[in-house]
């Protein structure tokens, strides 16, 4: 019988204690702070110092060129080009991007958040000290789950909230689920969180950002952020995003049940 005696009793507003978990199901985790734009930022010689500054923890640097449509006078179609410079650790876990509006930190081999806070800390300071951006329009945290393994999946029934399963907790008469997204964004005070969560076949992504499994799986996939104009700050833009991690772990811990926790690992 699937029990929850270690998840809170609702998505938000408890206060979740960690749970190592082995094998985690976590494939990535990314914080992203949005600032107006600084246009010098496409100049190698302008970004130089902020390499400089965190460059011992990243020292693998590239830059790549993002195009996007945009429109122009009249409603006219344009094709917009910016600058991105992607700073990795050696193992290309870690990853540093800073582009003329926004700076993020993603890793793929999570391991604590203490860690991942104090790192995107040290990324802020040094965008605060040579990027000098003047005002910050969104500060978010994103964590992706992914369940792939067919034993697992055949158990999702017994390890996830069935108010979140749809039709994937129906009986189908022989048939299953393929393919089933489900879309929700929740209000928190005034953060949101927004969540996509449900199967996916075979080497398909519901974003590009998470690469696609040979198999079928099932994602659970929450961001948390504010999109508020503010004066750029390093540390209150680490400590929001603390806040929003928070939140999302929260959200995790109420979906999953006691088996869920005990088949990555957890000593309940």
């Amino acid at each position: 019988m699937t029990s929850w005696s270690k998840a809170p009793p609702t998505p938000f507003g408890a206060v979740a204690q960690r749970i190592q978990l082995d094998p985690d199901p976590l494939v990535n985790v990314i914080a992203q702070v949005r600032f107006a734009p600084v246009l010098s930022v496409r100049d190698p010689s302008f970004v130089a110092p902020f390499q400089e500054a965190i460059r011992h923890d990243y020292p693998l640097a590239r830059r790549d060129l993002q195009q996007q449509v945009a429109l122009g006078v009249q409603g006219a179609p344009t094709l917009d080009e910016s600058v991105l410079w992607r700073f990795s650790d050696t193992e290309s876990n870690w990853k540093v991007t800073l582009s003329e509006d926004f700076v993020s930190l993603d890793c793929g081999n999570y391991t604590n958040r203490p860690d991942f806070i104090a790192r995107l800390s040290q990324a802020l300071t040094a965008v605060a000290e040579h990027i000098r951006p003047v005002l910050t329009n969104r500060v978010g945290v994103r964590y992706t789950d992914r369940l792939a393994d067919p034993a697992k999946l055949e158990r999702l029934q017994e390890f996830i909230r069935p108010e979140m399963l749809g039709l994937g907790s129906a009986g189908l008469s022989g048939g299953h689920t393929a393919s089933e997204m489900t879309h929700a964004e929740f209000a928190i005070g005034r953060v949101s969180l927004l969540g996509r969560w449900g199967h996916l076949p075979p080497n398909t992504t519901h974003d590009p950002l998470i690469e696609p499994v040979d198999g079928p799986s099932w994602v659970l996939d929450l961001d948390a952020y504010t999109a508020v104009t503010a004066p750029f700050d390093a540390a209150l833009c680490a400590d929001e995003a603390e806040q929003y991690a928070s939140i999302v772990y929260g959200f995790f811990r109420w979906a999953v049940s006691d088996e869920f926790l005990r088949a990555h690992g957890a000593e309940l």
